[in-house]
């Protein structure tokens, strides 16, 4: 809620409100009421304060000193004093001579201090109020009365080393942290971008996080990939920028830090453009902006990385944005659940944290993150482990309305988990099989039943590591290429027990030359049955794009099956499968003279074995290269 509002509204009320029962009130009240008019007017408001407060000594009864006072601390923004000056009006003044407006600006500040039963008292008295703000009454209270216990956990002081530490973000194996820090809370203290890595499962002492991306001015409010490799933040003076604040971008090559780069005129605009939230893989990005076209004053936008740019950003819509702000997205690694602070929703006062549920290509209305984690102080930024069990933020301690300190602790929801979607990983290496070489090469994974569903990413081509973020009950293939080596593709089945476990997977790649085989691990029949299933399809695309771009490869495509049935029958079963691949590729303009296909039925086992598992195994298309002149 949006405490200063109403405050045009209540300041003419007061001036054109006429003396209230002044005919039972003191002469002298009333002389001293008359003399602070003329030294408001004057602009001496302490000489105004003085005789008003001077009026209340002389008699308590009397309701315009109260309403005089309270006008002049919403000049100062002391919305303490505004409100107990508004309360003494409302308990001296009969209920029914009392402006609606202002029972609803006494509702407002008390909802403001997380007064909630008094400020349901007060609208009460509203015949037509706010819809969100008494809404927000009614769930602040329904909220505090069934408080749920989390559990706070500070993080050490090799973190906590600043006085204000916020914004942090966290990799996806929760060993690396990034944040923002200033050292005081002095509008001219700088901000940072630091991180902090885990040392034998301890933090070690946080430092800045390049010398190219800190600099005198300020950097804050970063996002980075789920492999660490990619960070864009903001900065809002020193750099090429397009209006006051603007998004830029690093990379990290082994490890070292890019010099970084404006995100350009498809990103950025000539307003305020801040607060970016990377999906796992860098390709979507969320920010908050202020641009024209959008709901409100800050909403939330997106963009995607297509191709080798930007798309325009796309506002999120009115379930997400408001008329007031909504501010520091964070998109979870499961792609699927946005969190983000707003003040325009119904909450529990200030900002509030927020999650929606994306369902298909529709977010879902924004759930509330309830109290504790809520109060009626601002919660602004949250992000989530991949699990969904814990979550990390910045607690903030205030004095008289400022911020005097933040640390980043790390919480714990009383459930199982806060989300429906959860998250593991996956990780490793890309490496000559021959060499042992680390390379850099381009990673496609794919959930097969939704392929829409694209993460792609590249290895590091100094360690060759790769990171690949998988949600559960999806099952991925994933295919990867590097020019002169012959792609590699394989599956990952995820169920809830296996994010427990994270797998490292090291990917061996073959340089091509005649004889070099592979499995077409994402190529899928019906039992008994030589038709394509629409599964094998995403591979199947990506294999197309490979031989496109290495049009002097010359291969076979194998079939092979299980040793149940007869070899007859297996051998036209698996020449029919490996036709069936033949026919798609030829279709997809794969010229004949490169390929051709061949079944060996049953009689070139991986595995001597009856058991299923093994059995399974045994049933494959094989693709083997015969010249790459």
């Amino acid at each position: 809620m949006n405490p200063s509002r109403f405050f045009i509204t209540f300041f003419i009320l007061i001036i054109v409100i006429p003396n209230l029962l002044a005919q039972n009130v003191s002469n002298r009240a009333i002389r001293l009421v008359e003399k602070s008019k003329q030294a408001r007017k004057d602009r001496d408001f302490a000489r105004a304060i003085e005789f008003l407060e001077k009026a209340i000594e002389i008699d308590q009864s009397y309701g315009e000193p109260y309403l005089a006072l309270a006008g002049i601390y919403q000049l100062y923004q002391q919305q303490e004093k505004v409100l107990l000056y508004y309360s003494k009006y409302s308990e001296v003044t009969p209920a029914e001579k009392i402006n609606p407006k202002l029972w609803e600006r006494i509702a407002e500040l008390n909802f403001q201090f997380g007064q909630y039963e008094e400020a349901l008292q007060a609208i009460n008295h509203v015949q037509s109020p706010d819809s969100v703000l008494k809404s927000s009454i009614d769930f602040s209270i329904s909220e505090t009365e069934n408080e749920e216990l989390i559990f706070l956990d500070n993080l050490p002081e090799a973190i906590n080393a600043y006085q204000l530490q916020y914004f942090p973000v966290i990799t996806v194996d929760e060993n690396t942290i990034i944040y923002t820090k200033r050292n005081s809370n002095s509008p001219s203290s700088d901000e940072d971008i630091v991180i902090s890595k885990k040392l034998n499962g301890e933090w070690i002492p946080s430092q800045s996080i390049s010398p190219l991306i800190n600099s005198e001015n300020n950097e804050g409010a970063c996002s980075i990939s789920a492999d660490g490799r990619m960070l864009v933040f903001t900065s809002c003076e020193g750099r090429p920028s397009f209006g006051n604040c603007d998004l830029y971008v690093s990379y990290k090559i082994g490890h070292n830090w890019s010099k970084p780069e404006n995100m350009g005129k498809e990103i950025n605009s000539s307003y305020w453009d801040s607060q970016p939230a990377l999906s796992a893989d860098g390709r979507i990005i969320y920010f908050s902006s202020n641009r024209s076209g959008g709901y409100g004053k800050r909403d939330i936008w997106m963009s995607r990385f297509i191709g080798e740019t930007w798309t325009e950003p796309e506002n999120l819509g009115s379930k997400i944005n408001t008329p007031s702000d909504e501010i520091t997205p964070y998109i979870h690694v499961n792609s699927k659940t946005l969190f983000f602070a707003s003040d325009g929703h119904v909450g529990l006062g200030g900002f509030d944290l927020y999650l929606s549920e994306r369902i298909d290509s529709v977010w879902a209305l924004p759930t509330n993150l309830g109290y504790p984690i809520n109060t009626n102080n601002d919660e602004i930024s949250v992000i989530i482990n991949s699990k969904g069990t814990h979550g990390y933020y910045a607690l903030e301690t205030s004095n008289n309305g400022v911020v005097s300190k933040s640390e980043i602790v790390k919480f714990r929801f009383p459930g199982d988990s806060l989300m429906s979607h959860h998250s593991g990983y996956v990780t490793g290496r890309v490496i000559d099989q021959n060499t042992g070489e680390y390379l850099k090469a381009d990673i496609e994974m794919v959930n097969l039943t939704d392929s829409s569903d694209v993460y792609k990413v590249q290895s590091d081509s100094v360690s060759g590591g790769y990171f690949l973020v998988l949600t559960v009950d999806n099952e991925y293939g994933v295919f990867v290429e590097k020019s002169g080596y012959l792609f590699e593709d394989f599956t990952f089945m995820v169920k809830e027990s296996s994010i427990l476990s994270p797998d490292t997977v090291d990917i061996l790649l073959t340089e091509i030359k005649p004889g070099a085989r592979l499995i077409l691990e994402n190529i899928y029949f019906d039992f008994d049955d030589y038709h394509l299933h629409s599964k094998s399809i995403s591979e199947l695309k990506q294999i197309v794009s490979y031989l496109k771009s290495n049009p002097n490869l010359v291969f076979v495509i194998e079939g092979h099956t299980d040793g149940v049935g007869s070899e007859e029958y297996n051998l036209v079963l698996s020449e029919n499968r490996a036709k069936a691949v033949y026919d798609y590729l030829t279709r997809q303009g794969v010229s004949k003279s490169r390929m051709k296909y061949v079944g060996f039925g049953s009689s070139q086992p991986l595995i001597n074995s009856e058991s299923a598992k093994d059995q399974e195994k045994n049933r494959r298309i094989q693709f083997k290269v015969l010249s790459n002149d």
